[in-house]
């Protein structure tokens, strides 16, 4: 629908907006950035009651968006009364949510002398900064998101803020359907557009811009974080798990009467820097037992107690990452207890206890599962260059945490393709509004300058459907996206010892007239 609807916030009327400067309307869309609309608007008498409720902050239906009008600036020039108007789409009003600190996790004079900077995924971020909006905004996650990035904090910023540092920070795309803001990660926001862009067929001019600003050639990164249940408490070793040397009673309590037995264990320990738990149970018949660990003793111990008792001991503490043995041996009786007719014994357990456990106390680095750091080829040409740590939350082991550095790593320079779109000269066709859309992926071919890639959109400014005039596009692209072109250029830029060739393409023969294109270097003029 072309028409412009003015509507209040309870939406409780619907006028169409009449006597418009259609020749002054844009809509400008710019990725996670801008989204909106503005016309100037005359007053007429057959429009001069609505135009008289046109004010700040109402609404404007126009192709199923909500847009606020957030700016007005009525003028008179003695003749004609008219009103300039600027709205935002309606998601812009998520700066109206405030997300507080997360005052729970407040702390003051904490036994930590260093705290480690929590670690959130994207869902868990999202969640946070839309949890308890009183102003209707929802959110929907669409593709793959496995980066975990460390935050200070969460909150202390109002929701749109929060939004667009969440796309600073984990690389997702955000595009509103009015009040619901999908949350995308780049190969799914972008669509293949039937629309190409191809030299001397359509276009007649090229312009590459490279930037090195973002170049980066050496970065880190931590895989998953290792759980609880992961790293405490995580291999109890019950008495069947065990290795027994001389007559054991194996009911009720196990047990064994004769001087000289053992039970042994040997164990391994998965991360390193663990303790190791054992539980003595004591009775009234108990006497005394040595422990070994690795063949070391770690002293004698009493499993007498008048009343039954369990006592837990850490036996070992900072034990390595591999195998290890523990053992017990039963010494003797217990000077000074009368065991009557009984004789003294060496208590296990019973069968259901929990003998030994182990638990890994780790801290820094050795919290996740695995790290690494990749240099760029490139490093050497251009430097340490380094970019933001990475934390992946699907990579369990080297390689795959290896994989997400190089994908994530830019490494190469940021090339920008300008050209115009003249539309095709056999058939006269144009591009006309919403022939390429904010999440077109389009192909570029100049085979002159040796290119055939695929361009994202990053930015749009339309006129209104009914005003023949051109749609101004801008492309950008990322390392993976361009890389042929990139490689081209880098070259270039290493042989010159880092200086910056900006290549542009020779202008050929005219193919239509010069109206219908813009010298702007980022920007593209599509159809007339």
């Amino acid at each position: 629908m072309d028409s412009l609807i003015l509507t209040n916030r309870k939406q409780q009327f619907g006028e169409i907006l009449t006597d418009l400067d259609y020749e002054s309307f844009k809509y400008e869309y710019e990725r996670n950035n801008d989204r909106s609309i503005s016309f100037t608007i005359f007053k007429s008498t057959e429009n001069a009651d609505i135009f008289d409720t046109i004010t700040n902050e109402m609404l404007l239906l126009w192709k199923d968006q909500y847009y606020v009008i957030k700016s007005t600036k009525p003028i008179y020039d003695g003749v004609v009364l008219k009103n300039e108007i600027e709205a935002k789409h309606i998601f812009m009003d998520f700066q109206h949510h405030y997300i507080d600190k997360d005052l729970e996790n407040e702390e003051l004079n904490t036994d930590e002398d260093e705290k480690t900077k929590p670690n959130y995924t994207v869902e868990e971020y999202i969640k946070y900064i839309f949890k308890g909006n009183k102003i209707g905004f929802k959110y929907k996650l669409v593709g793959t998101f496995n980066k975990r990035m460390p935050l200070d904090e969460l909150g202390g910023k109002n929701g749109l803020e929060a939004l667009v540092e969440g796309a600073e920070l984990f690389g997702y795309i955000y595009f509103a359907d009015n009040k619901t803001i999908y949350i995308y990660d780049e190969e799914t926001f972008y669509e293949r557009s039937d629309e190409p862009i191809i030299y001397k067929y359509n276009n007649d001019d090229a312009q590459v811009t490279i930037n090195t600003v973002d170049l980066k050639t050496i970065i880190r990164g931590f895989g998953k974080k290792k759980t609880k249940s992961e790293t405490k408490n995580y291999n109890p070793i019950k008495p069947n798990d065990l290795s027994y040397s001389g007559p054991f009673i194996k009911e009720g309590t196990w047990r064994t009467e004769k001087i000289g037995a053992s039970y042994t264990k040997e164990f391994v320990c998965k991360w390193g820097n663990e303790r190791l738990e054992w539980t003595l149970k004591k009775m009234s018949k108990g006497g005394v037992l040595e422990v070994f660990i690795d063949n070391q003793s770690k002293g004698e111990f009493e499993c007498y107690s008048k009343n039954a008792e369990t006592e837990k001991i850490i036996i070992a503490s900072g034990l390595s990452k591999g195998k290890h043995t523990f053992k017990a041996v039963f010494k003797k009786a217990k000077s000074g207890v009368d065991y009557k007719k009984s004789a003294p014994c060496m208590y296990v357990g019973t069968s259901k206890s929990t003998v030994l456990n182990l638990t890994a106390v780790l801290k820094g680095e050795d919290v996740y599962h695995t790290k690494a750091t990749y240099k760029s080829p490139n490093y050497e040409s251009f430097g340490h260059l380094e970019a933001a740590t990475v934390y992946d939350d699907e990579a369990l082991n080297y390689d795959d945490l290896m994989n997400t550095l190089v994908n994530e790593l830019q490494d190469e320079p940021v090339v920008e393709i300008a050209t115009n779109y003249l539309g095709s000269v056999e058939d006269k066709h144009y591009i006309q509004s919403g022939d390429i859309k904010e999440n077109s992926l389009v192909r570029f071919i100049h085979k002159p300058m040796g290119y055939n890639v695929e361009l994202k959109v990053v930015k749009i400014t339309e006129s209104h459907p009914i005003v023949p005039k051109p749609v101004e596009v801008e492309f950008s692209n990322a390392s993976k996206d361009i890389l042929k072109i990139q490689l081209q250029e880098s070259m270039k830029i290493k042989n010159m010892n880092n200086f910056v060739i900006s290549e542009r393409a020779r202008r050929t023969n005219q193919i239509v007239s010069t109206s219908n294109y813009s010298d702007s270097v980022g920007s593209v003029l599509i159809g007339e």
